[in-house]
């Protein structure tokens, strides 16, 4: 996403840095999210580019070891594109220093990458956890990493339990984030008991969010503002958007690295998402999907078949995309009016 269309920044320059935005606003104004580059004053006070200094992760992406039910479209599964290995590939080619993979309640994708690839110093474990609140049975989803089978094992027994699990998170001491504020299963406004929760529960928020919108973006930032939170960032690719969106932090092992992070050593990076971006991403699976079934059809009716929801579903997809992404907004925007003050 261009920042062509957002307000111009101010500039201060200090140690020969060109800052941008203002003083003591912790996402330096809403453009540090999109800069892959800073500008570096010159001697002629021009600025120039500069690749930003740190190692990058993106620390929200699914290999097809992720399983994804479609709220509205019984027996459908949506199966991310990418294998565990060419996750990897992609990653270290769009320049991620570290790389892990955070499928929905497994690590079975990790372990994969490993067997078929060795031991990777630069390579994470990590899940993307389904829990709930107790209370009400709102389902978020938490980001883990560094983990183990048995640390695994234990967080899908407490899942069910926001707060067990929780729990159980600082005492085996992981870097665990909140993945996109806005979201939850049951797609409904936050109250404000839930975000107080949140709050009191997480230290680290998913401030950037590759396949969501500025607004949901923007609703993370605005809620933990002033607050002593650390945001990360992540593509959360389900398609070959891996290391778009990535967190920029520092260190040079995998420990130093998710140290930093749990820290506030990181900054955001990388693209938004848009409805262009969920339409394409949507579809691209869905098509897949169509494939695989077609290939698996047993005589030429079956065949016919699925050949007519494909088209039928290229015909719907943007149509059903721009109700999701029309629906989400007035979400946040009912989310927002419940944020403490």
């Amino acid at each position: 996403m261009s920042h062509c269309g957002l307000a111009q920044p101010r500039y201060t320059v200090y140690n020969g840095v060109v800052r941008v935005g203002q003083d003591n606003y912790p996402m330096n104004e809403l453009l540090t999210p999109i800069l892959e580059y800073e500008p570096h004053a010159r001697r002629d006070a021009r600025p120039r580019n500069v690749r930003r200094q740190g190692a990058r992760i993106d620390l929200h992406c699914h290999s097809t070891f992720s399983v994804e039910h479609i709220r509205w479209v019984p027996g459908v599964v949506y199966y991310p594109l990418l294998e565990p290995e060419e996750i990897y590939d992609l990653a270290k080619a769009r320049g991620m220093d570290f790389v892990t993979i955070t499928d929905h309640d497994t690590i079975d994708g990790c372990k994969a990458l490993l067997d078929r690839r060795g031991e990777l110093a630069d390579f994470i474990f990590g899940e993307e956890v389904t829990t709930r609140l107790p209370e009400d049975g709102t389902v978020v989803h938490v980001n883990v990493f560094d983990i183990d089978e048995a640390q695994h094992a234990e967080m899908q027994r407490l899942r069910g339990n926001l707060y067990e699990l929780v729990a159980y998170l600082r005492q085996i001491d992981k870097l665990f984030v909140l993945n996109h504020l806005t979201w939850t299963a049951q797609h409904r406004a936050l109250e404000r008991r839930h975000i107080e929760a949140m709050l009191e529960l997480f230290d680290v928020f998913e401030g950037l969010n590759g396949s969501r919108s500025y607004a949901h973006n923007a609703f993370a930032w605005h809620a933990t503002r002033g607050r002593g939170k650390v945001l990360v960032a992540g593509s959360d690719s389900h398609t070959h958007r891996v290391g778009t969106t990535y967190t920029l932090g520092t260190g040079s092992t995998r420990a130093e690295l998710l140290a930093g992070i749990r820290a506030g050593d990181s900054a955001l990076c990388g693209s938004f998402g848009t409805p262009e971006k969920l339409r394409e991403d949507v579809w691209i699976t869905m098509h897949k999907t169509a494939e695989r079934r077609i290939s698996a059809a047993g005589n030429a009716w079956e065949r016919l078949v699925c050949r007519g929801l494909a088209r039928l579903g290229r015909t719907v997809c943007p149509l059903v995309c721009l109700g999701y992404h029309t629906r989400q907004n007035v979400l946040i925007r009912d989310s927002r009016r419940a944020l403490p003050a």
